[in-house]
């Protein structure tokens, strides 16, 4: 069999078609970019009476509402009582996570980015979001 000219012309679109789907495949891949470094500290986190306070809220932080409200009521007189403790973008990231819990959100990312903030607040004892 002999190909003519519209053999090439159907060829050639039909490899054109192949190339564009591909790139238009590769376009529409979701990049992910990398989150920020974990923080590594050789240092045994600080021991205060407002970081006990706020392990002690954190690690009720699930707990029902009974339950919760007086270990965060100490946290906040703790917080209050101690102002040089830097906490408190950990106490703020404590009330995200329970505003979350009391009233769940289709977004799972608020409960997840609180959830990974306040681990580290607690495992190091300081705010993680401060440099």
């Amino acid at each position: 069999m002999q190909l003519r000219p519209r053999h090439y012309v159907l060829l050639a679109v039909i490899i054109g078609l192949f190339v564009f789907n591909i790139v238009r495949h590769r376009q529409t891949q979701p990049h992910v970019t990398p989150g920020p470094a974990p923080i590594v500290t050789t240092e045994p986190p600080l021991q205060s009476p407002a970081w006990t306070a706020f392990d002690h809220a954190a690690s009720l932080r699930d707990a029902p509402e009974p339950d919760f409200q007086p270990a965060m009521t100490a946290l906040q007189a703790q917080v209050h009582a101690a102002p040089s403790a830097d906490l408190k973008g950990c106490l703020t990231w404590l009330e995200f996570y329970r505003q979350g819990t009391l009233h769940p959100s289709v977004d799972p990312a608020w409960k997840q980015r609180s959830q990974r903030h306040l681990d580290g607040c607690v495992k190091l004892h300081f705010d993680t979001s401060t440099p």
